[in-house]
């Protein structure tokens, strides 16, 4: 029970990141720039949060979870180029859903092909609700000939960071606890935009105020967030969390969303309620 209470935590500290980042980008832009500053100072946070929760000791640190860790920043750096990319030329509400159903759909099937999770009766109801949920969320705009490629890259990159995810809890060769994990991808994510920044603009841009507030919130959030998903993913099945996470954001989102008086639509109630009855299901 207390893996699944820490998951229904991490769903709701990532529906409330969103706000974070909302108001970053709404005082810096939404320019590939604004995006690696954001991933710069927020990993800079989660980095400083991880080596003060594991006390100052990060153990058991191996090549393997190293080389995981490469991979995962890179994933999430292409995903913050790939989503600047599409914001510009594509309909974000099916950015959006692409960016969902990866983050979804990868690691339950990475975890069901791969890791002989039981597939259930009630994972597959669960799941076709979880679709049915956000495609309700689809809306018009405008569509471009280069869209569905960044809406497939957006697809594979979230939900890599899930499977790669589920390699690393799951490896029976030597790796690295929750947070000395979380320490390696923020600490290479922190490497990578800094060099891509000095590359690019010849210099790292420093934020104060309001903007270094805004990332060091969503790094908190984001940060803590993933980290309960590792904790748990040592002991739910990958085909049980990330389900879980994407119908969980979007009950709790809709919560936010009505909380701050925003406008919903009907079919976004209806989605939101199809959810949460997808995540009652999935603990059964």
């Amino acid at each position: 029970m207390q893996y699944y209470l820490l998951v229904s935590a991490a769903t709701v500290l990532f529906a409330l990141q969103f706000l974070f980042n909302q108001k970053f980008e709404e005082h810096r832009g939404n320019t590939l720039k604004s995006a690696l500053e954001f991933t710069l100072y927020k990993s800079v946070v989660i980095v400083v949060m991880m080596l003060i929760i594991s006390g100052f000791k990060i153990t058991s640190v191996s090549l393997f979870s190293v080389g995981l860790a490469v991979i995962y920043a890179a994933a999430c750096i292409l995903m913050t180029y790939f989503s600047m990319k599409a914001f510009a030329v594509a309909n974000l509400s099916v950015y959006s859903v692409f960016s969902m159903l990866g983050g979804m759909l990868l690691p339950f099937i990475a975890g069901v092909g791969f890791y002989d999770e039981k597939l259930t009766p009630f994972k597959i109801i669960c799941c076709v609700l979880i679709v049915v949920s956000v495609l309700l969320n689809l809306r018009g705009g405008k569509q471009s000939k280069k869209a569905f490629l960044y809406y497939m890259a957006v697809f594979v990159l979230n939900g890599s960071v899930g499977v790669i995810s589920k390699i690393h809890q799951s490896s029976e060769l030597l790796h690295t606890d929750s947070t000395g994990f979380m320490f390696l991808t923020s600490a290479v994510s922190v490497v990578i935009s800094a060099l891509w920044l000095l590359i690019q603009h010849k210099k790292i841009p420093v934020i104060k105020g309001k903007c270094l507030g805004f990332a060091a919130g969503y790094g908190i959030f984001n940060g803590v967030g993933n980290w309960f998903l590792l904790i748990s993913l040592v002991n739910l099945p990958a085909s049980v969390q990330y389900p879980l996470v994407t119908g969980g954001v979007m009950v709790f989102s809709t919560i936010i969303s009505m909380i701050r008086k925003e406008k919903l639509a009907k079919t976004d109630y209806i989605a939101a309620a199809i959810s949460f009855i997808a995540s009652v299901l999935m603990a059964f």
